[in-house]
């Protein structure tokens, strides 16, 4: 894949101008962390990125395993900006839908952008073909509608009940959802094979075993410790949720489409992060 401008739609599927560009291969032997952060920070938002436009990035397939870090900076800066609307003495309604505001700034909607394809391919397509062909439509539908919709709704009650909590918890809960549910989109890029040959998903190479494994552990070592200041169990239940719902949302793409693509991907981030999400504020002393 030759890499995606950086105001791609997430991991969304390629235009038409990019489905003749090979895969990206890794280039083995290189470890750069920071090119490596640079290119999925570049990837995963709408923030400009010092440094992005001198580095020689690396592949995106092996820059995914850095993405739990990306989102983990996302949503602690997140976490930082509800804890300070809060500070200031707004409402808790109100600081919570800023919130909210201000991280689809800072991502674009990317993760959304998924999600609405998704609900619109999966919810209208009767076959296989016909739900590819939907979500790869630029146009969003009801089902997608819905799906946003409903999404924001449940993201501005969790955040309204977060903003109640010491700022420190705040910024730490924020920062593992926002770290493990882009971990899992690397586990489902890794371990479920693409519904089509000419996607972005296909074109940003497939991570390796290690890179997919990194990204877990330290997404999942991240929700434990943010557990510690919720509820002693909330960091294994959220992790419980998280997988859960990727591993329906595999078997439902594998059976409805084949496989993922970037709009799957997109949609099990949101869909992962929102239900941690729930389980943080529903465990909470």
């Amino acid at each position: 894949m030759a890499v995606p401008p950086p105001h791609v739609n997430g991991i969304a599927d390629t235009p038409k101008d990019m489905t003749d560009t090979p895969p990206e291969q890794p280039r083995r032997g290189r470890i750069r962390p920071f090119a490596e952060l640079l290119h999925s920070l570049r990837f995963l938002t709408r923030v400009p990125i010092p440094f992005a436009n001198t580095i020689d990035p690396p592949p995106l397939s092996q820059s995914m395993r850095l993405f739990p870090v990306a989102g983990a900076m996302i949503g602690a800066a997140g976490g930082a900006a509800l804890a300070g609307f809060s500070y200031i003495g707004l409402p808790s309604l109100v600081a919570a839908a800023l919130t909210m505001a201000l991280g689809l700034l800072v991502t674009g909607a990317l993760h959304e952008d998924g999600l609405a394809d998704t609900a619109d391919g999966f919810g209208g397509g009767k076959s296989r073909e016909r739900r590819l062909e939907i979500m790869r439509d630029s146009h969003i539908g009801s089902y997608g509608t819905l799906a946003l919709v409903a999404s924001m709704f449940v993201r501005t009650a969790c955040y309204e009940t977060l903003a109640g909590l010491d700022p420190l918890t705040v910024v730490a809960v924020l920062a593992a959802c926002g770290a493990f549910s882009r971990a899992l989109m690397v586990d489902l890029l890794w371990a479920t094979r693409p519904a089509r040959g000419d996607g972005l998903a296909v074109h940003a190479g497939t991570p390796g075993r290690n890179g997919a494994a990194f990204a877990i552990i330290t997404a999942a070592a991240l929700t434990l410790a943010a557990g510690l200041l919720v509820s002693p169990p909330s960091g294994l239940i959220a992790l419980a949720a998280g997988l859960g719902v990727t591993a329906y949302m595999r078997r439902l793409t594998v059976r409805l489409i084949g496989g993922q693509t970037g709009d799957v991907c997109g949609a099990v981030q949101v869909l992962s992060e929102l239900a941690m999400l729930i389980v943080f504020v529903s465990t909470g002393d």
